[in-house]
């Protein structure tokens, strides 16, 4: 009889475990069903925005002051002044208008033929500058092997370039730099080099307005175009040492807007130019910038400019502006701003140092190397040719 009753009582706790184990089933079951149902159902919330804030500068120019003051050592806090906007920023974009080719061919900082010391790249990096554009009248200063020394050099310190090339197929393709998770594309080409490419891929060079060179430009814009979220056109243009736009800068900037670009960053007049906003054929808005100046300059007395060109010689701009990718993967060009610069230095090219024009002083105006042959060169007068050059670009200016 117990082992009977014990029997019963087995299976009857057998059932009564079987019913929990089952239930529990169902409800994980149901729970998980549940969780699922309410995934599929809720929409995505990953509505964040990339943005990117980006700098782009005018003429690096190691003059023969320079690099005298600097030798082959690190430019200290020559920069320290713009590091707010060059550490700051996501990504800083220059153009390098010397090769950096080192003693092996010479260096030199006069006579429209330059070479700076190899461990210029690497002050560069030091300052927050991580691209540069090549394609400037100074590309072949140093011949091919000046270009190969310059790519090398630039490449051991991780700077991107583009506009000069040593093999045609990089040439043919486009430059891209990811920031934040927005795919920059970048063209460069300038009008001519000083001294003569050996084919005709090594720099990009348009020549004039109309050239043949022209088709293939904006070949590169659409190719950029259809590879990128965005496209930075960097033009060496102009006329130097005058306020006023050439042909190719008018007629070149709408049809680099009509294609598609969203910024051109503009140099080669050695003095800042107007900016403005564009129009292009489909109703783009294009933020041009048809001269920046210098921001690595030295030369008082320019023996090829007037007066006031001598003075402004020395007077360039950064300028900011934010890239925002939206959830519709079209990016926004918001918010640019321009900063005006002076290249201070003393005496016989010392103590060098760039300032934001809002900081600088009259007291430092009076020590500029410029101010013994001119006495124009003051604060005030320097911020007024600023504003005359500005004023009409609807783009804020940090003068304050």
């Amino acid at each position: 009889m117990k082992r009977k009753i014990h029997k019963g009582r087995v299976v009857l706790v057998c059932c009564v475990v079987l019913a929990i184990i089952a239930c529990a089933s169902w409800g994980i079951h149901a729970g998980i069903r549940h969780m699922t149902s309410s995934q599929k159902e809720e929409p995505s919330k990953n509505t964040k925005d990339e943005t990117a804030r980006i700098t782009v500068t005018g003429d690096m120019l190691l003059e023969e002051g320079f690099v005298n003051a600097f030798q082959k050592g690190s430019w200290g806090n020559y920069m320290s002044d713009l590091s707010s906007w060059f550490a700051q920023d996501d990504w800083t974009l220059a153009n390098l208008e010397v090769p950096i080719a080192g003693d092996e061919l010479g260096l030199a900082g006069s006579d429209y033929c330059f070479n700076a010391p190899s461990e210029t790249a690497g002050n560069i990096r030091e300052n927050s500058i991580e691209y540069v554009t090549l394609a400037n009248n100074h590309a072949m200063d140093r011949g091919v092997e000046g270009l190969e020394k310059t790519i090398m050099h630039l490449d051991e310190n991780g700077i991107g370039h583009t506009g000069a090339f040593l093999q045609e197929e990089d040439r043919n393709k486009v430059s891209f730099t990811d920031v934040n998770g927005i795919r920059i594309g970048i063209v460069s080409w300038t009008y001519a080099t000083n001294q003569a490419a050996d084919t005709d891929w090594r720099v990009n060079q348009f020549f004039d307005t109309y050239s043949t060179r022209i088709p293939v430009l904006m070949e590169d814009i659409a190719k950029a175009k259809q590879e990128s979220d965005c496209v930075i056109v960097c033009m060496h243009w102009g006329v130097e040492f005058t306020y006023e736009l050439d042909e190719a800068q008018t007629v070149l900037s709408q049809q680099i807007a009509d294609a598609g670009a969203d910024v051109i960053v503009g140099n080669h007049p050695h003095t800042i130019q107007p900016a403005t906003w564009l129009t292009g054929t489909n109703g783009n808005k294009t933020l041009c910038f048809y001269s920046l100046g210098n921001l690595i300059s030295s030369a008082y007395t320019v023996d090829r400019a007037d007066e006031t060109f001598q003075n402004m010689y020395e007077v360039g701009a950064i300028a900011q502006f934010t890239l925002k990718k939206t959830k519709e993967n079209n990016v926004e060009v918001l918010d640019p701003e321009i900063i005006p610069i002076v290249n201070h230095f003393e005496g016989e090219y010392t103590n060098f140092h760039l300032y934001p024009l809002k900081n600088y002083t009259e007291e430092l105006a009076q020590m500029h190397s410029q101010r013994q042959y001119s006495d124009l060169f003051t604060k005030q007068w320097l911020t007024d040719q600023v504003v005359s050059v500005y004023e009409d670009s609807q783009i804020p200016i940090l003068l304050k």
